[in-house]
């Protein structure tokens, strides 16, 4: 393991034992592996924008496989997703890339400027899935960031508790 890569360990000592490895998996996989630095591929645009404005584009992004592939391709750290992406190709792609499942997303079909994501996984199908992580975005500055926030420590509490890490997105409005 390299210098970097314990330098950040130690900075996660309130953590327990397995949270601290699967940091250690993400940040010791891909092209940036051992240097401290992180590439997600983050893939959730098909249930936040609909797949057809997303993927139509690329015909082959239709394909949840094709994601895995490019994640690895591209030598991201890892691959973040929802639920039915992750499902699609977990087992295919087991111990290929780490895994983050994104357990909240929100669509476009409500008022982009204020979004409340819906919970759609949870830290069991996380482990079920055999994730390094879980994931969460939250909007500071919504009218809905409290509940966000409520929601979010109630999720990394579960998830540390399980050995996973945890992974914030944030987009701040207003």
């Amino acid at each position: 393991m390299s210098n970097r890569v314990q330098e950040i360990l130690s900075w996660y000592e309130s953590d327990n034992a397995g949270t601290k490895t699967n940091i250690a998996r993400l940040l010791n996989h891909g092209k940036l592996a051992g240097t401290g630095k992180l590439v997600i591929l983050p893939v959730d645009q098909g249930f936040e924008h609909g797949p057809a404005r997303s993927f139509a584009p690329n015909a082959g992004g239709y394909n949840p496989h094709y994601h895995f592939q490019l994640g690895l391709d591209a030598g991201c750290n890892a691959y973040a997703a929802p639920l039915g992406f992750i499902e699609a190709g977990a087992s295919h792609f087991a111990g290929r890339i780490p895994l983050i499942l994104k357990l909240n997303s929100h669509d476009t079909l409500h008022d982009e400027k204020d979004p409340m994501p819906s919970v759609t996984g949870s830290v069991r199908d996380a482990l079920r899935l055999g994730c390094s992580a879980v994931g969460f975005t939250i909007y500071p500055g919504s009218s809905h960031c409290n509940a966000m926030y409520e929601q979010l420590r109630a999720i990394a509490e579960e998830a540390k508790s399980c050995g996973l890490a945890v992974v914030v997105w944030s987009y701040p409005r207003g």
